[in-house]
């Protein structure tokens, strides 16, 4: 392979890897006032992915708001960025519950640097037959 030049570039590396993991995939998938690239789905669990090849601190913005709609949230960035992201936010996307996934420009490989956690902030849900943001009725106490 050689180095991204697109976003799109990245999307089928990570679809197949969802969908190597039994998930069923979607992309561009409003969630809030952003569309994730990439939107996986297994029985009650969904993963929000945005791919980003430069701009990470946009995408940190966006994953945030991708917490209010998914179970998980990952950014996939190419490998050789992923050095400058680790160095100066990795902190954060611990902090923030945000996952890493880099995809390797040569063999296209997706790997988990950073483990997601359970979104804390989720609002809704995403519904895998509509793509519709669906709010979750809540109980008054």
């Amino acid at each position: 392979m050689y180095p991204f030049y697109l976003e799109l570039e990245l999307t089928k590396p990570v679809i197949d890897y969802f969908t190597n993991q039994g998930y069923k995939v979607k992309r561009e998938v409003k969630i809030g006032f952003f569309k994730a690239d990439v939107v996986a789905f297994q029985k009650d669990n969904v993963v929000a992915v945005e791919l980003k090849l430069k701009d990470w601190k946009k995408a940190i913005i966006q994953a945030k708001n991708y917490q209010l709609g998914a179970d998980y949230v990952f950014i996939a960035v190419p490998l050789m960025k992923s050095f400058n992201i680790l160095r100066k936010a990795k902190h954060k996307l611990e902090n923030e519950g945000i996952g890493l996934l880099v995809i390797n420009e040569k063999t296209c490989e997706v790997k988990k640097l950073i483990d997601a956690e359970q979104s804390e902030k989720k609002m809704g849900t995403v519904s895998n037959k509509e793509k519709r943001y669906k709010k979750i009725k809540r109980r008054s106490y």
